[in-house]
């Protein structure tokens, strides 16, 4: 491994790592911030979206799903076109848990790039697109 793949997995890991402490001190499971960070302002959704906004597997984000549904925060309903495909919406009780929760880290987010500028910022954003691109484009050349 070179030194910048060793970096940027660092980093990578260090910033998980943030998002997993900060789950942990307000009492969420990690996935389930996750989850609901991807449900947050775009209401309806498939679990098929929240998956790939996430990142998270289908069974991992089934299980999230179904445990906030039992808590009385989400809503499922057929997907138009696929009726095998559910769309997930926060309930007015999950809207109301969502913002609770959220509203701190977005908060929190906010400061740390006013802090580190708004260059910074678009270039880190720029940056991690790119990598993505070319990763996902790479990929499937080597996989056919």
């Amino acid at each position: 491994m070179s030194s910048e793949d060793k970096r940027f997995w660092e980093a990578w890991g260090q910033a998980n790592s943030l998002y997993g402490f900060w789950a942990a001190s307000n009492n969420i499971n990690y996935y389930t911030l996750f989850v609901l960070y991807a449900l947050d302002g775009q209401q309806p959704v498939t679990q098929k979206q929240v998956c790939a906004c996430t990142g998270l597997s289908k069974q991992t984000v089934n299980s999230v799903i179904r445990s906030l549904k039992n808590q009385g925060y989400l809503a499922l309903s057929p997907a138009a076109g696929d009726r095998r495909e559910k769309q997930v919406g926060l309930t007015e009780k999950g809207l109301a848990y969502s913002q609770e929760l959220l509203a701190p880290l977005h908060a929190l987010e906010e400061r740390v790039f006013e802090l580190m500028g708004e260059d910074r910022v678009r270039q880190m954003v720029d940056a991690v697109t790119l990598f993505n691109t070319i990763f996902e484009k790479e990929m499937k050349r080597r996989n056919g």
